[in-house]
């Protein structure tokens, strides 16, 4: 129970909320339709569902990803993979949207789980250990074997992502967060809802 306690409490430690910055001058509360582009790196469009889900949930007007990702896709072959801020605002207007969301996968890491043998004398032998890298550990009792101890580490997860006017082509708001969470899934929708979390300040979605 204490190690429940005890790894729960780690892994609260590392749920602090997003990074964000913002055009103060920028008024937000005209976006009434925003769309999500898939994000950049491993599970980009996973992360950009989820996020999807998140603003669904907060109010806001999303438009069919699907749609976007058409007119966005066939943007980057003209573009040869960049996409410029005219670009954005050719596919913000043609969809209908005040602004777009954009980002990145920066991290993505899976939970990891070891079994570590420790001899009778001696320290615990870890080899087996070394790519669990630099996510928090966790350790507990193997069952069924005396004199061995599992080994856990928490799945890592960071997300960037920046809202683009599709009139000016500028970014008004940006935010990073990196968390550590018992799967990559938990630890992704809980980003994703704290980005969401810090633009119901700012802006009001109908």
């Amino acid at each position: 129970m204490r190690r429940a306690a005890a790894a729960l409490l780690l892994l609260t430690a590392a749920c602090a909320g997003p990074e964000v910055a913002f055009d103060r001058s920028y008024d937000f509360k005209r976006v009434r339709r925003v769309g999500v582009a898939a994000f950049e790196g491993p599970s980009g469009a996973a992360a950009a569902d989820l996020f999807t889900h998140e603003l669904l949930a907060s109010g806001a007007s999303v438009a069919e990803r699907g749609r976007l990702e058409a007119v966005l896709s066939e943007k980057r072959l003209k573009a040869g993979g960049a996409l410029s801020s005219a670009d954005v605002r050719r596919a913000g207007k043609a969809l209908g949207v005040d602004a777009i969301f954009l980002g990145s996968v920066t991290q993505l890491a899976p939970a990891q789980s070891f079994l570590v043998m420790e001899p009778r004398k001696g320290s615990v032998t870890l080899e087996s250990a070394q790519p669990i890298g630099a996510g928090r550990l966790t350790r507990s009792p193997a069952l069924g074997a005396p004199g061995a101890s599992v080994l856990t580490s928490s799945a890592q997860v960071g997300l960037t992502a920046r809202l683009v006017d599709v009139n000016s082509g500028a970014v008004v708001w940006s935010a990073h967060q990196s968390y550590e969470g018992f799967d990559t899934d938990s630890a992704m929708s809980a980003v994703a809802r704290s980005f969401a979390g810090s633009l119901a300040p700012l802006w009001a979605p109908r």
